[in-house]
């Protein structure tokens, strides 16, 4: 067991270290756009002062950009707060779909560089579960970024979130070149088979379909 422990410690510290640049690099973005869009009514209020007409539209429309990053904004630094408070590892009830989007967002900088887009589909109902999210994160994230790294770019990569029966899924699909050892690929036997069982979770190959699925049982209904 102690080992099991130091094994999801680690874990879990990786996924963090893989996550914060991501995030760091998402939130820069988000104020840069602030900053410039600042710097444009700036120059309004400028032109104003010089007896110049305003364009209400214009400003209108900077105004609604730098509501929408404020947004973006807040909504990053809620997450993190959430994976912060799931770092020691303990269960919570969380929502699939905004995890598997909250990955697919924080990896859009990499995949971006390999000319890859992520495409998220999932239920309008919310699918809840119990589980261990920075776990989960980390399962999702390293799936992800091996699904990035074995194929051609310029492709999309499909994350659909449903329940099937008693379970939650995750397919990702769209993954070129899937063999058995794969699995291997993406985390060794050891730390991957301890993280499942942490998850109540199986990850599984069809190579025919170009898809991983994770499958993590004993949803909320």
């Amino acid at each position: 067991m102690d080992r099991d422990n130091t094994i999801v410690c680690k874990e879990t510290l990786q996924y963090f270290g893989a996550m914060l640049p991501s995030l760091s690099h998402e939130a820069k973005n988000m104020l840069a756009i602030i900053n410039e869009n600042a710097g444009l009514m700036n120059d309004f209020i400028l032109m104003a002062q010089k007896g110049k007409t305003l364009n209400l539209d214009r400003l209108s429309s900077l105004s609604a950009t730098i509501r929408k990053q404020v947004v973006r904004l807040n909504t990053l630094i809620t997450d993190v707060r959430q994976a912060a408070d799931g770092i020691d590892n303990k269960t919570q009830d969380i929502c699939l779909v905004h995890h598997a989007r909250q990955v697919s967002e924080l990896l859009s900088k990499k995949a971006a560089m390999r000319s890859i887009q992520f495409d998220v589909h999932a239920m309008e109902e919310p699918i809840l579960i119990h589980t261990r999210p920075v776990l989960l994160l980390h399962i999702m994230w390293v799936c992800l970024d091996y699904a990035m790294h074995v194929g051609e770019q310029g492709r999309c990569i499909g994350l659909t979130v449903e329940k099937r029966a008693e379970n939650a899924v995750v397919l990702m699909s769209g993954i070129d070149k899937l063999i058995p050892d794969s699995i291997t690929a993406i985390m060794p036997d050891e730390q991957r088979n301890t993280v499942l069982s942490a998850l109540n979770a199986e990850l599984l190959i069809d190579g025919n379909k170009k898809t991983l699925l994770l499958k993590i049982r004993n949803h909320h209904a």
